[in-house]
C-alpha cells in the first residue's frame, strides 16, 4: 500500500508525526474509500491513534434516525468489523423491552428492517441466538437474558458517566422522567405540578403513565409503585398507603336512595378497578369473597376513568380515601366496616437519586406524600369523617 511505503520510508519523522498525519489526510480526501491499514512495528504505534481517527471519521452525509440509529449500509472495511456499535445494543434492548421487531422500529423512529437487519448482525457478532421470533412478536433465549441485563448495566454506566462528566449529576436543570400510577398522576400530583414548575422552572419534568413502555433514554429516573422492590441496587422508600373504602356519589345515593344494610348495598350497581399487573394481589381473600357475591356493571383498569364514573352518578366503587378529602361535596361514604390497603414506594433507578435535578422531584414528591400532614396516607387506616366533612352512611340494624 502507498501509505505504509511512504511511512517505512519515513520512520526518522516518527518523532514529528504531524507531517504524515497531514499527508495521510490529503490521501483520505483524494481516495473514495478507507484504508486499511496494518503496522509491524511497535514503534509507529504513536501514529496509530490519529490514523484510526482520522479513518474514523465521515466524510460524507450519513442518514441517521431519531435516535442515531444508521440506516444507510455498512461500508464492509476490516477496520468498521472491530469497532462494536453500540447502536445495535440500542436496537437490541428496544426489542427485547417492546417484543417485536414492529413495536422496537416505531420507538426508535428507524425502519422495521434495520432492526431485523442489525439484529443478525448482532447474533452473528456474538455467536449467539439472543431472540427467537414468533408469530406473536419476539422472546429472549437465555443468552438474550443474559444479554439484555449485561445492556441494561452499560446504559446505566453510560448515563452516569455522562452526568458526572458535564456536572449534570449536580445541576438543577434538564428533563426528570418519573412513572406513576394514573390515579395518583391525576388527582394528587396534578394539583400540586404547577407550584413545582413555578419554583423548578429550569427542571423538566415528563410524567409517563406506569403500564409506558420504558426504552432507552425514556427510561423513568423515578417511579412510584405498589410492587416493593427487591433489587440490591436499587433504591426505594416506602411513600406511605393507599386506604379504600366504598363510595358513591350524591347524584347517585339521591337517584337510587341511602342503602339501610348491606343486602340493599348488593342490590345497587357497583363499579371496579381490575388490576392490570396481576403480580399486585392487592385485595387478598376477604375481597376475593366479596367479589363473589356482587355483580359488576362496569370494569374498567384505569383508576381516572373508574372515579370520574363514580363522580357522575355511575354506582358504588371501592376508592382511596385521600378523594375524601378533595370531593367532599360530591361523594358519599358507605360505611360498613370494609376497608382495602395498598402500600407504595417511591423507587429511583441506580445510580439516579446521587443526581441534583432527580433528587430535587424525589424531595418534592416526598413532602406531597407526608404522613403528617396528609393523614390519609398513613400506614394505619384513618376514617374520612376525622380529616373531612363528608358525609358517611352508616347501616340501619
Amino acid at each position: 500500500m502507498e501509505f505504509l511505503d511512504t511511512v517505512k520510508r519515513d520512520r526518522h519523522k516518527v518523532q514529528r508525526p504531524e507531517s504524515l498525519i497531514q499527508s495521510f489526510e490529503r490521501k483520505l480526501k483524494a481516495g473514495p474509500h478507507v484504508f486499511k491499514l496494518r503496522f509491524v512495528s511497535r514503534h509507529e504505534w504513536p501514529l496509530v491513534e490519529n490514523i484510526l481517527n482520522a479513518s474514523l471519521t465521515p466524510r460524507g452525509p450519513r442518514a441517521f434516525s431519531k435516535v442515531g440509529i444508521v440506516d444507510s449500509p455498512e461500508t464492509g472495511s476490516d477496520l468498521r468489523r472491530h469497532v462494536f456499535d453500540w447502536d445495535d445494543l440500542q436496537i437490541f434492548h428496544a426489542v427485547a423491552t417492546t417484543g417485536s421487531m414492529s413495536a422496537a422500529a416505531a420507538a426508535l423512529g428507524c425502519q422495521q428492517s434495520t432492526v431485523s437487519k442489525r439484529m443478525r448482525q448482532l447474533e452473528s457478532r456474538l455467536g449467539s441466538q439472543l431472540i427467537e421470533r414468533r408469530a406473536a412478536g419476539v422472546v429472549l433465549t437465555p443468552a438474550g437474558e443474559n444479554a439484555l441485563d449485561y445492556v441494561i448495566t452499560m446504559q446505566r454506566s453510560a448515563q452516569q458517566l455522562e452526568n458526572r462528566v458535564s456536572g449534570q449529576d449536580r445541576a438543577m436543570e434538564g428533563q426528570v422522567v418519573l412513572r406513576t400510577p394514573d390515579g395518583l398522576s391525576t388527582y394528587w400530583l396534578a394539583r400540586h405540578m404547577p407550584e413545582f414548575m413555578r419554583i423548578h422552572p429550569s427542571i423538566d419534568l415528563k410524567l409517563v403513565n406506569d403500564q409506558s413502555p420504558a426504552i432507552g433514554d425514556h427510561a423513568a429516573h423515578l417511579s412510584i409503585t405498589f410492587l416493593p422492590e427487591k433489587g440490591m441496587d436499587v433504591r426505594a422508600d416506602e411513600l406511605g398507603t393507599l386506604h379504600y373504602v366504598p363510595v358513591a356519589s350524591r347524584d347517585f345515593i339521591n337517584t337510587y336512595g341511602a342503602p339501610q344494610s348491606l343486602s340493599d348495598v348488593m342490590n345497587l350497581r357497583f363499579l371496579t378497578l381490575e388490576q392490570y399487573d396481576k403480580s399486585l394481589n392487592t385485595w387478598g381473600i376477604q375481597a376475593a369473597e366479596t367479589n363473589s357475591l356482587i355483580k359488576y356493571s362496569f370494569r374498567t383498569d384505569i383508576s381516572s376513568v373508574l372515579f370520574e364514573t363514580i363522580r357522575y352518578g355511575g354506582g358504588i366503587a371501592m376508592a382511596p380515601t385521600y378523594l375524601a378529602s378533595l370531593y367532599p361535596d360530591e361523594l358519599v361514604v358507605l360505611d360498613y366496616e370494609f376497608h382495602q390497603s395498598m402500600r407504595f414506594w417511591l423507587k429511583y433507578q441506580p445510580g439516579s437519586h446521587e443526581i441534583g435535578r432527580v433528587k430535587c422531584v424525589g424531595d418534592w414528591i416526598t413532602e406531597l406524600f407526608d404522613r403528617k400532614k396528609n393523614p390519609w396516607f398513613r400506614d394505619e387506616f384513618c376514617h374520612p369523617r376525622e380529616f373531612s366533612g363528608i358525609t358517611v352512611i352508616e347501616p340501619q340494624q
